[in-house]
């Protein structure tokens, strides 16, 4: 029992260090990084499957570490349906670089300005045998 509940101490000790909070002041760079990113609601482009039906990403992060993901699905009748989905969001480096969604999922921020925020979308660990890693960018939803 107790090598149980050692295990389990250790395994939560390496989870609440594994994301960057930081307690304090941000930095000017830092600042501006998540402001860029939470400041602004970004979308995916709108892909199109061989059925006709399309499907567009549309992600709000908060400042306080929880994001909306919306994807909306519409069929070749123009018929429109959305669903969301909430989690929770961490950076996982100390450069602000690297976006942690739990799970082993991340995101490897490649380029972030007020129009463009391109990443690696990434899963696993690097040296991972099985990490996939593909690249995607999103734009500013325009507002109505």
């Amino acid at each position: 029992m107790r090598k149980t509940l050692l295990i389990i101490t250790i395994l939560i000790a390496m989870l609440q260090t594994s994301c960057i909070e930081k307690s304090g002041y941000y930095t000017e760079s830092e600042n501006r990084i998540i402001n860029l990113i939470c400041d602004i609601t970004w979308m995916s482009e709108k892909t199109i499957n061989d059925k006709g039906m399309s499907y567009q990403d549309i992600y709000k992060f908060s400042k306080n570490g929880t994001y909306a993901r919306i994807l909306i699905t519409t069929d070749k009748n123009g018929k429109e349906q959305q669903s969301t989905v909430n989690s929770q969001w961490a950076f996982s480096d100390s450069s602000f670089g690297i976006i942690y969604f739990g799970h082993n999922a991340y995101w490897d921020i490649d380029e972030l300005t007020e129009k463009k925020f391109s990443a690696y979308r990434r899963n696993g660990e690097f040296g991972e045998l099985g990490m996939t890693r593909e690249y995607f960018e999103l734009t500013p939803k325009e507002k109505p």
